[in-house]
């Protein structure tokens, strides 16, 4: 008697699981293979993530309806209010910011980038916002009159990573898409910092630690890395173009024949063209403009700190990245003296200097968001050089700068929230004490620079901020 073949029980019912529906449900029990996120990991990532629905498959192109958005992380909680001069609610100045390292409540304030506030000059004429005095030595007169700031005050955790300050999830799904790669970041966490997301996951990051690991992601060359030569990785790419038909329809389960289809013609194109065009597309150096801002030449060290960054915000600024997120680390720095925490606050400085001046030899705009967790704490003095003695996530903020190669960006403020006079981040405005909530102000913010805010409610979903949070955040024009 011929025994009837028992009927295999799927993993995710032998685990106890519903019926996997989302591109990661679909991957962690092994229904969507491995090759298949290979072929077209920037496509296979829009079409089978949660939020891509059933929608028409596009093929990325270069977006001129967002700005390149770029993340700048201080990892450790660097002094963000000891280099921009919060004040209070009325917009004036505190009764003291002695606990600041900014003495009293007579610090001298430069204004820059149409209005943000600053710890202007010593007796010396020095800045004593180094992080101020790091911009200028790497952005222009011209760079710096295009660039508008905003400091948001907000309190956060010190020295974690569960501050959820990351928007990239936010951005990709309001529509800033890479051509050629996926979001980017340089560390191997969900979002490629050391932030948690706010309210969206977003898809998993390229993490870039040398040029290599950009030039290995393009094409099929993550997967088959050396072992073909161009003219073999061109024959590749056409073939995989070509699947279609009955080929698709065997993917019929993970999305519509139609999309399918739709996602191999996408990878197999857009593949073929980066194959065929090697690494010219994607290097910083190629461009005779933009390699001198970060001191790149044919012999630089491609896994260096300045390779890595300039590659990172080089292919966000040409749109072949989406969201990116770069991280600098040692912002722990309260070590009870100034000089450590001065010289890593102008490192963040020129850093910030060399993406504005990036952006202006390319002709693009920007939207760059700067975030720390937690922040610091002075030894109480009059003295505007007070030593850094401890961590003070209550004095806490990140920033905004805006660069548009046309003008400066309007804005009706140049600060979002505001402080208290006990020289803290005033945790009864509504993102005062909610890192979350304030990378919604910052999201929002950035729709509102794209000409976008309408899209707000429909990316940000049922948690959003509402109509009334809405109007006290967002200060761009």
């Amino acid at each position: 008697m011929k025994l009837k073949k028992k009927k295999e029980i799927p993993l995710w019912a032998k685990t106890g699981h519903s019926k996997p529906v989302t591109r990661r449900e679909l991957l962690a029990h092994g229904i969507i293979p491995f090759a298949g996120t290979i072929f077209a990991p920037q496509m296979m990532n829009l079409i089978l993530s949660s939020t891509a629905n059933a929608q028409a498959v596009r093929c990325p192109t270069v977006s001129t309806a967002f700005a390149p958005f770029i993340n700048l992380n201080l990892a450790g909680g660097a002094a963000m209010t000891g280099n921009f001069v919060p004040m209070n609610s009325s917009g004036g100045r505190l009764a003291s910011y002695n606990k600041m390292g900014l003495g009293n409540n007579q610090v001298p304030i430069v204004t820059e980038f149409g209005g943000g506030t600053f710890a202007g000059a010593d007796a010396n004429g020095n800045l004593i916002s180094k992080m101020l005095e790091g911009i200028r030595s790497a952005a222009d007169v011209d760079t710096i009159s295009r660039t508008t700031f905003i400091g948001v005050c907000v309190r956060s955790r010190d020295d974690s990573n569960e501050n959820q300050f990351n928007i990239a999830g936010l951005v990709t799904k309001a529509g800033l898409v890479g051509t050629h790669l996926p979001n980017a970041g340089t560390r191997s966490s969900l979002t490629g910092d050391n932030n948690m997301p706010a309210v969206l996951l977003p898809p998993t990051p390229l993490v870039v630690r040398s040029f290599r690991d950009i030039t290995n992601s393009l094409g099929y060359s993550a997967s088959i890395g050396t072992q073909l030569n161009t003219a073999q990785k061109v024959k590749l790419a056409d073939l995989v173009s070509k699947l279609s038909g009955s080929q698709s329809r065997k993917l019929a389960s993970i999305s519509s024949a139609a999309q399918v289809q739709q996602l191999v013609e996408c990878a197999g194109i857009k593949n073929t063209e980066l194959v065929e065009q090697g690494t010219t597309a994607v290097d910083p150096v190629r461009n005779t403009a933009f390699a001198p801002i970060w001191q790149l030449n044919a012999n630089s060290n491609q896994a260096g700190n300045d390779y890595v960054f300039g590659s990172m915000i080089y292919n966000s600024l040409m749109g072949n990245a989406g969201a990116t997120g770069i991280e600098m680390g040692g912002y722990d720095y309260h070590d009870n003296s100034r000089n450590t925490g001065d010289t890593r606050d102008r490192s963040a400085g020129v850093t910030i200097g060399r993406i504005l001046q990036s952006a202006k030899v390319l002709g693009k705009p920007v939207f760059l968001y700067v975030t720390s967790d937690g922040s610091v704490v002075s030894a109480e003095s009059e003295a505007r050089n007070s030593p850094w003695t401890s961590d003070r996530g209550s004095a806490g903020a990140a920033f905004i700068f805006m660069y548009d190669p046309t003008r400066r960006p309007v804005v009706t403020s140049n600060q979002i929230g505001s402080f208290t006079d006990g020289q803290a981040a005033d945790d009864k405005f509504v993102t005062g004490n909610d890192a979350g909530r304030a990378a919604q102000a910052v999201f929002a913010n950035y729709l509102q620079f794209n000409k976008r805010l309408a899209d707000f409610n429909k990316v940000a979903g049922r948690n959003a901020l509402d109509a009334a949070a809405l109007s006290q955040v967002v200060k761009v024009a």
